[in-house]
């Protein structure tokens, strides 16, 4: 196990800001789906999907991953910027702002 790891990020200003401490989460997924960073994730114990329109958003994919990925990292707080954030088709950032903020993950904007 090792002291110290470090993780490959580019700065894509998915990022808000550092007023909200930033937390990561280990989640599986089932593979066969790939997402990008800043895809609205539903996790439920130690699981999650991308979140579908109308269901409950409570993470931010951390990082891209492919179709065979089986784990994922995810943002469970933190402050973001919603122009970076990838919602289901037909269903919007905003419709999930209330219950992101519930979660410890608050949005703000580039403008």
């Amino acid at each position: 196990m090792a002291i110290r790891e470090v993780i490959d990020i580019k700065h894509d200003q998915l990022i808000g800001g550092p007023e909200i401490p930033i937390l990561l989460k280990n989640v599986t997924l089932t593979a066969g789906t790939a997402m990008k960073r800043g895809t609205l994730m539903t996790v439920t114990g130690t699981a999650a999907v991308a979140t579908a329109k109308a269901a409950v958003a409570n993470a931010i994919l951390s990082c891209d991953v492919d179709d065979k990925a089986t784990v994922a990292t995810v943002y469970v707080s933190g402050r973001f910027h919603r122009e970076y954030l990838i919602a289901a088709s037909e269903d919007t950032v905003d419709a999930h702002e209330e219950e992101l903020r519930n979660a410890g993950i608050f949005l703000t904007s580039v403008h």
